[in-house]
């Protein structure tokens, strides 16, 4: 893999998990230029150590792994860090965010797997409204048809993603 790949690959995925990593980090160090400066030095340290990601694993729980350890190392190295909690309390917040994390992507996988189940017209419809932010009267318009109309199908489409949402993890 090039450089120029990895440079990309990294700041895709940093950029996407940025703000849970800040919050993962806020969630431990209540003040904010320490927050600041451990976030900064687990980003230094992410983007070091980038080639060795394994990329079968979520880059989020990586990240955060990667924060817990910068937050220990400053606390014992400075006492700096007043932790909110004892370690092992860190370790629990840190799997409840990794466990959310893998409650998303499931959820997520789910919605696509059902979005690519509804007829075309359903999906042009689901486009305009959330994709393109396109109102409900000029959806009506676009399909020559009346807004109601237009709000009635959404109001089933989103119960049949519902539906099929759940059907979709109750299997996993």
């Amino acid at each position: 893999m090039g450089k120029r790949t990895v440079n990309k690959d990294f700041l895709r995925h940093f950029l996407a998990h940025q703000s849970d990593l800040k919050a993962y980090i806020g969630s431990v160090i209540r003040d904010r230029g320490l927050r600041d400066d451990v976030f900064q030095e687990t980003a230094l340290s992410l983007w070091e150590s980038f080639e060795r990601y394994d990329a079968s694993r979520p880059f989020g729980a990586w990240a955060r792994g990667v924060a817990t350890k910068k937050i220990l190392q400053q606390h014992r190295k400075t006492g700096r860090i007043p932790l909110a909690t004892a370690p092992e309390v860190l370790e629990a917040v840190l799997e409840a965010f990794d466990q959310t994390e893998h409650e998303i992507c499931d959820r997520q996988a789910a919605l696509q797997a059902c979005l690519e189940k509804l007829p075309g017209k359903s999906r042009k419809i689901l486009s305009l409204r959330y994709e393109e932010s396109v109102g409900g009267a000029e959806i009506a318009t676009r399909l020559s048809t009346t807004r109601d109309a237009v709000y009635q199908s959404l109001a089933r489409i989103r119960s049949r993603l519902e539906s099929c949402i759940r059907k979709q993890l109750s299997q996993n």
